[in-house]
């Protein structure tokens, strides 16, 4: 089968590097590894279909169980007799590979890893789910990386909490078992589901305090079109997910202004050094938020059409009230919880972040758009 040549090179080498992960059992080298999603929305059938081998031409590196959960009992049953998820990724055949279930105990046991992609929103429920479920008798027992005996959770989750302010892995770490302190990573970068769903490369980050479990995670989880650097910065790689949404809806104002090209890089110029700003007062690395978690992030988002957040703003620049733009857009947009708590957090922090300020206020209704826009870009 012939395949693009930079895809034939990053396959040849995920081969060579397919050694198995530190310290697991020989008979765990001999079955697939069990990779267990949470969540069946748009971001999680995406990577159930790459990691699965989904994409068309393209192998999935590896030889993987993999196992979405929703508690939406018709997009399990469509995704089981259609290998189709029309609500959240429509227009896409789904691997026979790619299994689902409703039952968050069958889906957790035996998992090797715990892919984390619900809403923010209810990150917290489903991990304390999930902890009562790991937590009970034998649930110890999956294997893990680096010599452990429990999976390692990755969360792909893009928020703070409301009111306590903290990222997914901290919400997590506080819902499940004492035993996972050390083995919850986050991963964030430029992954347009649209695009990657359709075997279109994009490289991530992948960010864990010990990049050795970093590593081993990600030679289990790479394939050749879902490429991951790895990094020690946990909190400056998931704050770039967050406030890249923030600032993403900045670029759809001026999609529905009608605003070109150097607008919006007059606009990223902007954007960019106030995000890393914040970030780095709320614990992120500076170098983190301009790399793949902040600026990479930031442009796929701001720029793609089929960025949830980028339409929201488009919307808003049609003076349509949040809520009811929101409610006309499917799946999730974060990026109006999340200039909200930006907001918030900058002005806790004594941070004069005027485009933050501004994205803020169109949001609220509160200000014009285009004079929003025009007066913040220089």
């Amino acid at each position: 089968m012939l395949e693009y040549a930079p895809v034939a090179r990053a396959r040849r080498a995920d081969d060579a590097r397919s050694c198995a992960w530190r310290g697991h059992l020989s008979e765990v080298r001999l079955a697939s590894l069990k990779v267990t999603i949470l969540g069946a929305g748009n971001l999680g059938t995406t990577l159930g279909i790459v990691l699965a081998g989904g994409v068309p031409g393209i192998r999935a590196g590896k030889s993987r169980d993999v196992v979405a959960w929703t508690i939406e009992t018709e997009v399990a049953r469509e995704i089981q007799d259609r290998r189709l998820n029309t609500k959240y990724l429509p227009g896409v055949p789904l691997p026979r590979a790619l299994r689902v279930t409703t039952d968050l105990e069958e889906a957790l046991a035996g998992a090797g890893v715990i892919l984390v992609t619900v809403p923010s929103k209810v990150v917290r429920e489903v991990a304390r789910q999930a902890g009562q479920a790991l937590g009970g008798a034998g649930a110890g027992r999956a294997p893990g990386a680096a010599g452990g005996d429990r999976p390692v959770v990755v969360s792909a989750s893009k928020g703070l909490e409301s009111g306590t302010y903290l990222r997914m892995t901290e919400v997590i770490a506080a819902e499940v078992p004492p035993g996972f302190a050390g083995r919850i990573l986050a991963v964030s970068g430029p992954s347009i589901a649209h695009e990657l769903s359709r075997g279109m490369p994009t490289a991530v980050v992948l960010a864990c305090r010990d990049l050795r479990l970093a590593r081993d995670v990600r030679r289990d989880l790479q394939t050749p079109i879902l490429r991951m650097q790895v990094s020690r910065d946990v909190a400056g790689v998931e704050l770039g997910g967050v406030l890249k949404n923030a600032y993403a809806l900045a670029f759809g104002l001026c999609d529905g202004l009608g605003l070109g090209l150097n607008t919006k890089a007059a606009l990223l110029a902007r954007a960019l050094p106030e995000l890393a700003r914040l970030g780095v007062s709320l614990g992120g690395r500076r170098a983190t938020f301009y790399g793949l978690a902040g600026l990479g992030d930031l442009v796929g988002t701001g720029l793609s059409g089929h960025s949830r957040n980028r339409r929201m703003g488009e919307e808003l620049a049609r003076r349509r009230p949040a809520d009811e733009a929101l409610a006309s857009i499917p799946g999730v947009v974060e990026g109006i919880g999340s200039v909200r708590l930006a907001r918030d957090l900058a002005a806790r922090h004594r941070l004069r972040l005027p485009l933050l300020e501004g994205i803020a206020a169109v949001v609220d209704q509160s200000a014009d758009p285009l004079k929003t826009i025009v007066g913040l870009i220089a």
